[in-house]
This record gives C-alpha cells, sequence and structure tokens, in this order.
C-alpha cells in the first residue's frame, strides 16, 4: 500500500513540475494541460496499467445523469437568482455561437479525456485504486491534487486575479471530488470527461472564463461565477455533499 503511495507522488510530482515549466518557459499557457497526454501515456507504461485500471470504459447510461447534472445543478440556480436580482444584463448571443458553443464542448470532451482526466481520474486515481487504497481517501487525494494543479495559472494568465485564488482552489477541490465521484461510481473517466466538457462548456459560455463576461452579461462574477464565485461554491458543495451521500448509499466505498 505505502507502495501505490509513493508511486502516486512521484507521478504526480513529475507531472505538476512539467506542466508547471512548460508554459512559462515556451511561453504557451496551453501546453499546461497539453503535457498531460504524453506523460499520462509514460506513467501508464511504466506501471503497467491495464485499460480497466485508467477507467477507459463507457460506463453505464444512468452514470451520465449524474454527469449532467453536475453542471445543471449548479449554474440554474445561479441563473434564476441573477434573473430575480437583476443582475442579468443584455443578452450577447450571436447567429455564429451554436457553432462554437457545438466545437467547444467536442474540443473540451476531447482535450479533458486526453488530458486532466486521463491524469487525475485515470491514472492517478487508478494507480492507487489498483492497491486497494480506501476510496474515499483516493477520492480526497485526488480532489486536492487536481486543484493544487490549477494554482500555475494565476501566474501564466492575465485574466485571473489573485483576490479569486481561495475560492478558486477551493472551489478546484469541489470540482474535483464531483469528478472523481462520478470517475468511482461508473468505473468510467469517459463519464466523467463528458461532465467536465459539459461544465466547461456551460460555464464558460454563460458567465466568462477569468476576465471575460459570459452571454449572460453578469458582471458581478465573484459572487454569480459558478468556477469562481460565492454562489458556485456553494451550490458545489451542495451537490458534492447529495452525491457523496447517494453513491455511500447505493454503491458504497469499499476497497476493491
Amino acid at each position: 500500500m505505502q507502495k501505490a503511495y509513493k508511486i502516486a507522488f512521484i507521478g504526480y510530482l513529475f507531472v505538476l513540475v512539467i506542466s508547471a515549466l512548460a508554459p512559462i518557459i515556451l511561453n504557451n499557457e496551453q501546453l499546461q494541460s497539453a503535457v498531460l497526454f504524453p506523460m499520462v501515456l509514460i506513467l501508464v507504461y511504466i506501471t503497467k496499467m491495464k485499460w480497466k485500471d485508467v477507467g477507459l470504459n463507457f460506463g453505464s447510461l444512468k452514470d451520465y445523469v449524474w454527469a449532467i447534472l453536475y453542471p445543471l445543478g449548479i449554474c440554474l440556480p445561479i441563473i434564476l437568482i441573477a434573473l430575480l436580482t437583476g443582475n442579468i444584463g443584455e443578452i450577447n448571443y450571436s447567429e455564429e455561437m451554436t457553432g462554437k458553443i457545438a466545437y467547444l464542448f467536442f474540443m473540451t470532451l476531447i482535450l479533458a479525456f486526453t488530458t486532466e482526466e486521463a491524469f487525475f481520474r485515470g491514472w492517478l486515481f487508478g494507480v492507487l485504486e489498483r492497491d486497494q487504497i480506501n476510496p474515499k481517501l483516493i477520492l480526497i487525494l485526488t480532489a486536492l491534487a487536481f486543484a493544487l494543479w490549477h494554482f500555475p495559472l494565476f501566474f501564466i494568465d492575465p485574466g485571473f486575479v489573485w483576490t479569486m485564488l481561495p475560492l478558486y482552489l477551493i472551489g478546484g477541490i469541489v470540482g474535483g471530488l464531483i469528478f472523481g465521484l462520478l470517475r468511482y461510481i461508473s468505473g468510467s473517466i469517459i463519464v466523467s470527461s463528458f461532465s467536465h466538457a459539459l461544465w466547461n462548456t456551460i460555464v464558460y459560455t454563460l458567465f466568462g472564463f477569468g476576465s471575460s463576461i459570459g452571454v449572460l452579461n453578469i458582471k458581478m462574477t465573484d459572487f454569480y461565477h459558478p468556477e469562481s464565485g460565492l454562489l458556485g461554491l456553494m451550490f458545489g458543495i451542495i451537490f458534492v455533499v447529495i452525491l457523496w451521500f447517494w453513491t455511500s448509499k447505493k454503491v458504497g466505498f469499499n476497497s476493491t
């Protein structure tokens, strides 16, 4: 069991350092995610992981219900509150937006599947699960690793401001727990990748990314943004509690 922790820590440290330095050295922030794919392939080969170990299966239809409920369960209440309080501005939706949204979803699905989900819910989750680590501990560790991995964004993306950091990191832990739970109940990183892509598409389109304003033209992003706002954090915590409770009752947290 201690060997699994050691392998996971070394693998995570390897990924953290390379993915943090690559965008800074080459002045390309997109490399933070892009370099994950070849590193995952290397780690899977070195640790002799099987397809099932890294979650390469489709899961069942009911698993995708939770995958869809996550972004909708957070965004819809926020939109309703913003509407009732008069914080939705003039809707900025052009004719090309539909095509752009579809493109964003499919591109994010591919990128999430081959990078963040492949590493955090694929290799890192799988290498711990293979050695029968307590599932609750795996969920917590991978969520913390996921949140901390996003920290370099505040050095390489000028759109982020430091006041966003605490909420963004806590929100990253919540998101990491939810994606981890989706991976756990389904055994699939395709399910978690689908939810990840849907989350990014809905949130970044409607609410914006970094300092940009989304389609809903909501200015108070520090309060209303699902990923870095107070309301997003509150509804995210509620959702993770519900999903955690459902998982404990319907699936159970038993080591395989």
